[in-house]
């Protein structure tokens, strides 16, 4: 789950044309980002860290981390006030960033396969189907769900052998919210990103 989730929130673009379609995009940029970090020495901590910040720069607007945390949070979403919506997603996107950047070398010696997609008239809401394999191991099925904004497709989950990160997340929150509350929630992300490092 952590490789897989570092493509949402440390690669490159996923293009300056918002117009082409979510698997187009899931594939150029998978391609893009394997290749980068196979050019990439292993040891060379500090090449690697450069090239992960420049990356989140360019992939973070191209994730809809809103809808993320709205879906994860479930239903204390509803009770929380304009500030505290504001904070839960600050701060889990800050804790998704910081806790799966630290994947890269994850993705070391990968190559991956993602499915073509037909889309239907008006489609706004898609999942795209990838599986990634390495040589002496089981392929690992990864999909992304992605919707058609504004700003083009962006995406909100992302599911690893059937195992769905807003999901995940959704069951250790709900027992959070249900023991401390919304600012609990809050708090405990908070005290988690203080502990990771930037």
């Amino acid at each position: 789950m952590a490789s897989a989730i570092l493509l949402m929130v440390a690669l490159p673009a996923w293009s300056e044309d918002q117009s082409l379609p979510p698997d187009v995009l899931v594939r150029q940029v998978v391609t893009d980002v394997l290749a980068a970090i196979a050019s990439t020495p292993t040891g060379d901590r500090e090449a690697r860290d450069k090239a992960l910040a420049i990356a989140k720069q360019k992939i973070l607007p191209h994730i809809d981390f809103e809808r993320m945390t709205r879906l994860a949070v479930g239903r204390a979403w509803r009770s929380a006030d304009a500030r505290q919506r504001q904070e839960l997603v600050a701060q889990f996107s800050t804790l998704i960033t910081r806790t799966y950047s630290a994947a890269i070398d994850a993705y070391d010696g990968h190559q991956t396969q993602v499915d073509s997609l037909t889309l239907s008239p008006g489609a706004n809401d898609v999942i795209v189907r990838s599986r990634f394999r390495k040589a002496g191991a089981p392929p690992v099925e990864v999909n992304y769900a992605m919707w058609k904004s504004a700003q083009g497709w962006m995406v909100y989950d992302i599911t690893v052998e059937s195992v769905s990160l807003v999901i995940t997340y959704r069951s250790q929150f709900a027992e959070e919210t249900g023991r401390d509350g919304v600012d609990g929630l809050i708090r405990s992300l908070t005290e988690k990103n203080r502990a990771l490092p930037r």
